[in-house]
């Protein structure tokens, strides 16, 4: 995890303070309680100052375009009480200094306005960041009092500082640290022999301007093993330590990347050059986080919607069933009733049962009757039980091949939730079964970057991931003559195969590893001998009123993959 230390704080404070001085404050939005976004303008230039104080994911940039949208931003109707006061005190507000004290991880806006009265005053936002403290504070320059915060702090949970409108704004406890920069070497090397906690930790909890993830990546560099007892290192290790880390204080200038030296989020993958600018760093690590966050909770919440609707459906299913295996009973009636009908010549009138041959099995049958009824009216009586359950049966079949396929629409829906790797289409796939889930309007084109295209013996293969990409193959990508395979009864992948370019036939062992592919991208990919069909994609269609992603088929091929 990126570690928004003092030391980040001040490079980002040395990159953009030009920017903050003499910036106006535009206007001021809060989409959750600890978010808050300013925007502000300098030198014809706008930006979105994005402050997030969440205890996992608490940090402060100019906010992009991009970033904005994976960190989902919605903005309420009602403004919360915190924002409706920034509002009063600091829209339309020049901003005339920026501070960041020495050592502490607070950056400072300080602005000046004007009251009711039309009397200049001068006031200044506090951000504060730190861990689960993090707070954003308005007060009062000239007396230090308090306006509002993000969140108030009593004296039940913090008994050395309290935070609330009316009270005087104070800085946090000094921490017991020192600065290394002022620190002598035998000094420093004498304070680590007495130590047998973790190197990385004993600097960072004994000197200003180190985390634990940054002392880490020195240590590395230096090859000293981070996890190493500090007493155990040796004299020359420590000596070497202590250079580095003045060497890193000493930059005026530090270069952050992912993999090179005093990097300070080594961790992130998906992100691989250096970058020259802090801001963008903050801003595209943090971005990426929270997206991986929402996208992750999201998930969890549709999956667990789903699979109790899939618990639901199987009940159903198993009620259907059991209504199906009344039809045995609905054949011995018919069968009753024929007997009957064919034997009532030889029924006495008033007896209350009678036993008869069953032509096919040439075997004895007793069938019930009632004695107030005549034999043919007791062979009508059995005949409407038959009908009753006959139709009683119709209808359950009917109903379970809808179970059925709302079964496997379920479960393609689980597959497509656990295969989607985007925000922005995990909700378009919500939508179809929570529309109440809010989704921004994208363009119409974007998913068409996120499909998987590969290419298989000359062939160019698409596969669709979830039931958005699957009707963008469908409607959007194939041809008429090109081939669509899917896994039999199945969830999976869509795949559509560009027959229509190469306009030849597709051999079998071309047919055969699209076979597998399309096995590969289904809940089946670790079963043995999947069935696969393919088929023109002229034959698949998608019926009226259907969800997205559901498609019949026709003239269909079956192939089984090991």
């Amino acid at each position: 995890m990126l570690s928004i230390d003092s030391l980040l704080i001040e490079d980002f404070y040395k990159e953009n303070k030009d920017f903050f001085v003499n910036a106006r404050v535009q206007k001021i939005q809060q989409p959750t309680r600890r978010e808050v976004i300013l925007f502000l303008r300098n030198n014809a230039e706008s930006r979105k100052f994005y402050i997030n104080i969440n205890p996992e994911f608490y940090h402060l940039c100019f906010m992009n375009k991009e970033n904005e949208l994976k960190r989902d931003i919605q903005i309420p109707k009602q403004p919360p009480m915190f924002c409706m006061l920034l509002r009063k005190h600091m829209e339309g507000a020049k901003i005339i200094s920026i501070n960041k004290p020495q050592f502490e991880r607070i950056i400072e806006l300080n602005f000046e306005n004007y009251n009711e009265l039309g009397d200049k005053i001068e006031e200044c936002l506090s951000i504060e960041l730190m861990g689960k403290h993090s707070n954003i504070v308005l007060y009062n320059t000239d007396n230090n009092i308090i306006l509002g915060c993000a969140h108030n702090i009593g004296a039940e949970k913090s008994k050395e500082r309290e935070l609330s409108g009316g009270l005087p704004y104070i800085y946090p406890p000094k921490q017991d640290k020192k600065n290394l920069l002022t620190t002598r070497s035998d000094y420093f090397i004498s304070y680590l022999k007495k130590s047998s906690v973790q190197t990385k930790k004993v600097i960072a909890e004994r000197y200003y301007n180190f985390s634990q993830a940054v002392a880490q990546q020195i240590c590395e560099i230096n090859k000293i093993l981070p996890e190493k007892p500090a007493k155990d290192l040796g004299e020359n290790e420590m000596k070497i330590l202590f250079i580095a880390l003045h060497e890193f204080l000493e930059k005026d200038y530090r270069k952050y990347s992912l993999n090179k030296d005093y990097s300070l989020y080594s961790c992130v993958k998906k992100l691989d050059y250096e970058y020259d600018n802090i801001n963008l760093l903050i801003d595209d690590y943090f971005a990426n986080n929270i997206e991986k966050s929402l996208l992750k909770n999201l998930k969890s919440s549709l999956k667990t919607k789903l699979n109790k609707d899939l618990k639901k459906y199987r009940n159903i299913l198993l009620n259907q069933q059991k209504q199906l295996e009344k039809q045995i009973k609905a054949d011995e009636y018919k069968k009753k009733g024929t007997l009957l009908t064919a034997n009532s010549y030889a029924i006495q009138n008033g007896i209350n049962s009678v036993c008869l041959k069953d032509y096919e099995t040439m075997q004895d049958i007793e069938i019930q009757l009632d004695e107030n009824l005549s034999p043919i009216e007791n062979a009508q009586r059995y005949f409407n039980l038959y009908n009753k359950i006959k139709k009683a049966c119709e209808i359950a079949q009917k109903m379970s091949q809808e179970t059925k396929q709302q079964i496997l629409n379920t479960q393609q829906l689980l597959y497509d939730i656990e295969n989607t790797d985007s925000l922005g289409e995990l909700k378009e796939i919500a939508q179809d079964f929570e529309p109440e889930i809010q989704q921004k309007p994208s363009k119409k084109n974007e998913i068409t970057l996120k499909l998987l295209k590969t290419e298989v013996n000359g062939y160019t293969v698409y596969v669709g991931k979830n039931n958005k990409q699957n009707d963008y193959l469908y409607s959007k990508i194939s041809s008429p003559e090109d081939m669509w395979f899917h896994t039999l009864n199945t969830p999976g992948s869509h795949i559509i195969v560009k027959t229509a370019e190469n306009k030849k036939h597709i051999d079998d062992d071309t047919l055969l590893k699209i076979a597998k592919l399309a096995k590969e991208y289904s809940t089946a990919k670790n079963s043995t001998k999947i069935p696969v069909v393919y088929t023109l994609r002229k034959y698949v269609k998608r019926p009226n009123n259907t969800k997205s992603g559901f498609v019949v088929y026709k003239n269909e091929t079956e192939i089984v993959v090991d």
